[in-house]
């Protein structure tokens, strides 16, 4: 029996059909052709072997499984990655929390150095921060008169400023409470002079009416400058969190609740104000200063409710 006979006999034992077991030995032995007369063994029906003999799975294995295990492989590849970037979380609440915050900070600043938490409604010719006061002597018929007065009675030394040659500006800018100082003495100088116990007793009440806006807005300042501090931390600490920074204790996962308080303090400094002033003029309303404020402690405390609702964590 020749070589090709057995390799041919092998193929119809493992369970090939004659015309394929012909082809397959063909490509090894050119010019074959089976023996009719010998006879043929009816193969034996068996299980599908686990693993053929290697010369005849050699041949049509390799060539139809091997080009659709280099299709599955990417597939199998690019699935995950498609994948993890369509449900990658995006922090767009988180960077609307950070624009909240900064906005806050911007807004408490304009706050704390305006100087127009009251002004007059009739002609805006004063006006009060927390610890300053404006007189405004554009609109006046005697403007340097106004001046010359203005000037003397914001004056640390009011007896020094009445001998000097007061400025051009018409905006004469001072303290509360030296305004309070030599607005008294000076009321208290006319009662003297025309012995009038009524002027004197107004002039005192009107000093401690007075003196309650400088109070209060010391106070005021000192929260305010206490919330602008816990408004930069909580920046810090939100940017830090959106990148995934680590800082000193883990601080990064409190800026939420740092907002929140910060906002609250704003808020009770504002309102704390509010209560603590009193109006030295029945004209004055609250102005743009205290609304900067008051909408910084807004704004401060949105920021932490929109770093809850972000959904990165």
């Amino acid at each position: 029996m020749t070589d090709g006979q057995s390799y041919y006999d092998g193929l119809i034992a493992q369970g090939y059909p004659a015309d394929q077991a012909l082809g397959y030995t063909q490509q090894y032995y050119p010019g074959f052709v089976s023996q009719a007369a010998a006879p043929t063994p009816m193969p034996i029906p068996a299980p599908m072997p686990v693993q053929p003999i290697a010369q005849p799975q050699a041949i049509p294995q390799p060539m139809m499984q091997q080009p659709v295990q280099q299709m599955a492989q990417p597939m199998m590849n690019t699935a995950p990655m498609a994948v993890a970037s369509m449900g990658e979380p995006k922090p767009i609440m988180a960077w609307a929390a950070v624009g909240c915050i900064a906005a806050a900070l911007i807004l408490c600043m304009m706050g704390q150095f305006g100087n127009s938490w009251q002004v007059s409604e009739e002609n805006d010719s004063l006006a009060l921060g927390l610890r300053n006061i404006v007189i405004d002597c554009s609109e006046q018929q005697n403007e340097e008169g106004c001046i010359s007065i203005a000037y003397t009675l914001v004056a640390e030394d009011m007896e020094k400023a009445a001998a000097e040659t007061p400025p051009s500006d018409p905006l004469v800018k001072g303290k509360i409470k030296n305004y309070c100082e030599n607005s008294y003495e000076a009321l208290l100088a006319l009662a003297i002079a025309t012995d009038d116990d009524t002027i004197r007793a107004e002039a005192g009440e009107d000093r401690e009416t007075c003196l309650k806006n400088d109070s209060a807005g010391g106070i005021t300042g000192i929260i305010l400058w206490i919330g602008i501090l816990g408004i930069l931390a909580s920046t810090v600490m939100l940017v830090m969190s959106i990148l995934g920074k680590t800082l000193p204790g883990g601080v990064e996962n409190y800026g939420r609740m740092s907002s929140w308080v910060s906002g609250a303090l704003i808020l009770f400094a504002a309102i704390l104000w509010m209560i603590m002033k009193d109006n030295m003029d029945d004209n004055l309303n609250n102005g743009m200063s205290f609304y900067f404020a008051l909408f910084a402690g807004l704004f401060a405390i949105g920021a932490g409710v929109l770093d809850l609702l972000d959904k990165r964590e």
